[in-house]
């Protein structure tokens, strides 16, 4: 199994965290253009790409229905169309239509929920610790390379069958683990 996780930076000139995790290790950098990134998913074909951005707009108002559902669950997301998240947005669409012209699978995913569900907490410190008792190293890592990871792992996760789809098809899906995903 192989999945690419992106912390999407709004902006090409910013670091985005590029992870891909193949055989129980991620391997980590940072990125810039989009050019860099769509080359190196071709380079490294996963099954799936996990973005933490949002790839889609709200039909209307500030909120579509998977950031509604987030927030009434208690997981903190910012509106697609927000100040800065605007380009983030953008980016993210574009991205996602370049990717899936390479017939690649891609997802959105927003770590902080996936680890506040898998490891009790929004802290990296703490995702990294999780991970390293499921078998994974991740020492010394930027927080973005950090996200980029825990987005890589959803979408193994999203592989195995043990992820939730909030949203609907018209606005766009978040996937989220489920709460027992990496139990014992």
């Amino acid at each position: 199994m192989k999945t690419v996780g992106i912390d999407l930076a709004g902006l090409c000139t910013n670091p985005s965290g590029f992870a891909v995790l193949s055989n129980r290790r991620i391997q980590t950098q940072l990125v810039y253009p989009n050019e860099e990134i769509i080359e190196l998913c071709l380079q490294n074909r996963p099954e799936v790409v996990a973005v933490d951005a949002p790839l889609s707009r709200p039909k209307c108002g500030n909120l579509r229905k998977a950031d509604r559902v987030l927030i009434s669950r208690g997981y903190r997301v910012l509106p697609p169309l927000f100040g800065g998240m605007r380009s983030l947005t953008e980016r993210g669409e574009f991205l996602i239509k370049k990717l899936r012209e390479e017939r690649i699978d891609v997802i959105e995913v927003h770590p902080t929920t996936s680890g506040k569900i898998l490891f009790d907490t929004p802290n990296r410190k703490g995702w990294i610790g999780g991970l390293e008792k499921l078998g994974f190293r991740l020492k010394e890592k930027s927080e973005h390379e950090v996200d980029a990871s825990m987005a890589a792992f959803t979408a193994a996760l999203y592989l195995m069958g043990k992820t939730e789809k909030v949203g609907n098809t018209e606005e766009g899906e978040i996937i989220i683990p489920l709460p027992k995903a990496v139990s014992p």
